[in-house]
């Protein structure tokens, strides 16, 4: 169509969040394609990361959601919620928009 601009394509990186009824200094975060558990739960993206490498600070989780395309979320949005605390959660996931 002529004039319209076509909408932005999304993909989502799922990050599963791990010990994190321990202080956040020691959380550790995965990064995936596929959401865990899947039937297609692998590498990201197929270059290379295998599923059970782990970035063990935001910082370097920053780095590599960046890396891939994502605008890395706030801190806070990785933290789990009171109920899932509640709960007893050892790890929890989120997802990341991913522009394509």
């Amino acid at each position: 169509m002529v004039g319209t601009k076509n909408p932005p394509y999304y993909s989502v990186v799922w990050v599963t969040v791990g010990i994190v009824q321990l202080l956040r200094t020691l959380w550790t975060y995965r990064l995936s394609e596929d959401k865990p558990g899947s039937p297609n739960d692998g590498t990201l993206l197929a270059r290379g990361i295998p599923t059970d490498w782990l970035c063990h600070s935001y910082t370097e989780l920053c780095v590599w959601l960046q890396t891939y395309g994502c605008a890395p979320p706030p801190p806070d949005y990785f933290a789990p919620t009171p109920e899932e605390l509640d709960e007893g959660a050892e790890s929890i996931l989120r997802k990341v928009m991913r522009a394509l």
